[in-house]
């Protein structure tokens, strides 16, 4: 058993102890100078013994970049907490006279490489994120040396432009100004770089630091208490003790501690590296004009990041990426309207920060140059799905995001189903404008709203009624020998692939095609490469409908296999910005070729593309296939046989059956159909295949492009048809 005085002496070592080493070990400073620096400081010191202050007030760019992980979430700091670094810097570097304003909108890094721990081994990576005309600051969860855990680093003149801190000790009062104090130039107190300082300060300015003004610093470390009083005993090589200051901002003493700011000869160097080192911050005024993007259409669905788009400041909750489904059930989409990926609120209430009740999210967009736009507009998807569901708002400012006004909003609960928003921005025309969403969660986590597929389009640089593309009917493609003009788009994840046999994968894809050598098909092989949910876009030229009324298309589609996707056709009326669904078709539809015909006539007037979507299934096993596509014209000349029997209209076809060859039609001229008559070959499920002008009495046609079947030619009426039956052996 220990006797009292046994335990008094224990207690009395572990007292010393704690104060020796107060109490905690606190995260250090990771910043290095460059080799030779005591040489350019010493050169340095002839300047700053006479500088002067500022003669007027300076004010500093600052340029936020925040680390989040690659969907864009768990940003590293909050946007009250970067006010909280901005707020330390003014009021450290003000006897200099010296402020720092915000640069431009806080800028994100997506990595979750980065996120949560960012290694300074990584540094030379930040380069490429730098702005060059402001002071660069980037935050991250957790910043690491090697296997130990430090506050930050800053580059020295002539090493770079920018000070790394963890999102902690950002936030302790001290070290945001600390690091910037290297940035300018400034050593620690108790540098050793060209020797010890000794405490007589007979060799200061030569010696640590450099500066005079400065107490010989024996590295604080451990060694101040929560009074900030030095605790430590050492001495110099002279034997005498030190007696450093516990409160300069340059110290490793207690972050607390820090509130001395800097001495004299601190600030004068401050001032001489500003107006040597960093001068480039001294010529710039404001931020960058906001011109962003001026080329229309634009589109962004966010299937390889956030693009130019940012989580705002100031707001609740950030909008999040995905592509497989919010964690939330009952709420929210399970993939992309186009593509896979789409942006999301997250109103879980077991998240951090909660996302409900009324939690609001912002999303800023880049600058839109539409000083040469007329009749522009914005449209994009969205998804409100949820018993709680809040509210989403758009949002357009003129003023660079000083101030914005609504022109758009939905609430409440919309369904599970992608709905399309057309907003007007015509009284925008000539401006400059930034767009905002503006997501408000509502009274619970089943209000998890989503927006995707952005689109602004203009009718200046995208007029209507010009067409270099497709202008005569019928038109046929059949992929010989190659896709010609119709182009794969980059935005999708795979390529429709060209085949004359059967596809790669076994159990799925078609093994020969309908109509000559080739077909075109999506290869789903490979998990992560070909499926699940593999997008593949392939659009057409243009095509010229403006004197067509009753336009029809018509194609062969194969989908066999027994995780199969989806296969749409689209169109779209703005050269390609905006993209409407006018059929789709999903799952295994058996191993055969299915014909399907679709009506035009709704875009009669306009000028349209096409555009093949397929979505690869869930495996291997979703390969689908189209070919034989044919665009066929209704705009036939009805008026000379209104008054037409159609049990004796004269209309002959021979011969019939027919093997190969020409085939000859017959139809009498009379003085009520002089002109052009327009007649159709439709198969026997109704899908046009061919559509015919009969110019005279007898006209030929080349029945090479028929396959073996059973046809009907048609002559359309208005008071009935004339069909005579045809068979191809």
């Amino acid at each position: 058993m220990k006797s009292k005085k046994q335990i008094l002496l224990l207690f009395t070592f572990i007292l010393l102890t704690t104060i020796q080493f107060g109490f905690t070990q606190e995260e250090q400073c990771g910043a290095e100078p460059p080799k030779n620096y005591d040489t350019f400081m010493l050169k340095r010191l002839k300047s700053i013994t006479n500088a002067k202050a500022l003669s007027s007030p300076v004010s500093l760019p600052v340029q936020h970049h925040v680390s989040r992980t690659s969907s864009g979430s768990s940003p590293a700091v909050s946007p009250s907490e970067i006010q909280n670094v901005m707020d330390e810097l003014n009021a450290t570097y003000a006897p200099m006279n010296i402020s720092f304003y915000d640069y431009g909108p806080t800028r994100f890094i997506d990595n979750s490489n980065w996120n949560p721990t960012f290694n300074k081994s990584n540094d030379s990576q930040l380069v490429q994120y730098e702005v060059a005309e402001a002071i660069n600051i980037f935050y991250f969860t957790e910043v690491t040396s090697g296997s130990s855990t430090i506050c930050g680093f800053a580059k020295f003149p002539g090493t770079g432009n920018r000070a790394i801190l963890d999102a902690s000790c950002s936030q302790n009062g001290s070290t945001s100004s600390h690091e910037l104090g290297h940035y300018f130039s400034v050593l620690h107190t108790h540098s050793t770089s060209n020797g010890r300082e000794l405490v007589q300060r007979t060799n200061c300015s030569s010696a640590g630091d450099f500066f005079c003004d400065t107490p010989a610093d024996p590295r604080l470390s451990g060694l101040v208490n929560s009074s900030c009083n030095y605790t430590g005993s050492a001495t110099d090589a002279n034997g005498d003790q030190y007696q450093p200051d516990t409160r300069n901002v340059m110290s490793y003493t207690r972050k607390s501690c820090r509130d001395g700011g800097f001495t004299q000869q601190q600030q004068n160097a401050i001032v001489v590296s500003l107006e040597s080192d960093r001068a480039y911050l001294l010529n710039t005024t404001n931020p960058p004009v906001c011109t962003n993007i001026s080329n229309f259409p634009y589109s962004e669905s966010f299937e390889s990041g956030f693009g130019d788009w940012n989580n705002a400041n100031g707001d609740d909750i950030q909008w999040t990426r995905d592509s497989n489904g919010t964690p939330s059930s009952g709420t929210g989409p399970s993939t992309g309207q186009n593509g896979s990926y789409y942006l999301y609120t997250e109103a879980s209430t077991n998240v951090s920060p909660p996302g409900s009740p009324n939690k609001v999210a912002i999303l800023d967009s880049p600058c839109f140059d539409l000083s040469n736009e007329s009749d522009v507009s914005l449209e994009f998807g969205y998804h409100m799905l949820g018993t709680d569901m809040g509210t989403l708002e758009v949002l357009v400012s003129t003023n660079d995001g000083a101030s914005y006004t609504a022109v758009w909003s939905q609430n409440g609960n919309k369904g599970d189903a992608w709905n399309q928003a057309t907003i007007s921005l015509a009284t925008y025309s000539g401006s400059v404008i930034k767009i905002r969403f503006k997501g408000t969660t509502g009274s619970s986590w089943r209000s998890d709203l989503s927006i995707d597929n952005i689109k602004i389009t203009s009718t200046t640089t995208n007029p209507p009624g010009t067409c270099n593309g497709i202008t005569s009917f019928p038109y046929r493609k059949s992929f010989e020998p190659d896709f010609g003009s119709w182009t794969q788009e980059t935005s999708d994840n795979i390529d429709w692939s060209l085949d004359s046999n059967t596809t790669p994968s076994s159990n799925t894809g078609p093994s020969a095609p309908t109509h000559g050598s080739n077909y075109i098909f999506t290869e789903a092989s490979g998990n992560g490469t070909g499926y699940p949910n593999k997008m593949a876009l392939l659009t057409s030229p243009c095509i010229d409908l403006t004197g067509e009324p009753n336009a029809e298309l018509s194609f062969d589609y194969h989908m066999y296999g027994s995780n199969m996707g989806t296969l749409e056709i689209r169109v779209s009326t703005d050269n390609g910005s905006n993209w409407t669904t006018i059929w789709s078709k999903n799952g295994d539809q058996g191993n055969s070729w299915k014909s399907q015909s679709v009506g035009l006539s709704a875009y009669s007037g306009s000028v349209i593309k096409l555009q093949l979507k397929g979505t690869t299934g869930s495996s291997y096993r979703s390969d689908m296939a189209i070919d034989n596509i044919n665009i066929t014209s209704g705009a036939a000349d009805t008026s000379d046989i209104d008054d037409i029997n159609t049990q004796t209209s004269g209309l002959s076809i021979y011969p019939n059956p027919i093997a190969s060859g020409s085939l000859f039609i017959t139809y009498p001229k009379t003085s009520k159909n002089s002109g052009t008559t327009r007649a159709w070959i439709r198969d026997v499920v109704g899908k046009v295949v061919e559509q015919i002008d009969l110019n005279a009495e007898t006209t030929i046609y080349d029945t090479s492009n028929l396959n073996t079947g059973v046809y009907f030619i048609t002559i359309k009426g208005k008071t009935g048809n004339i069909s005579k039956k045809l068979i191809k052996n």
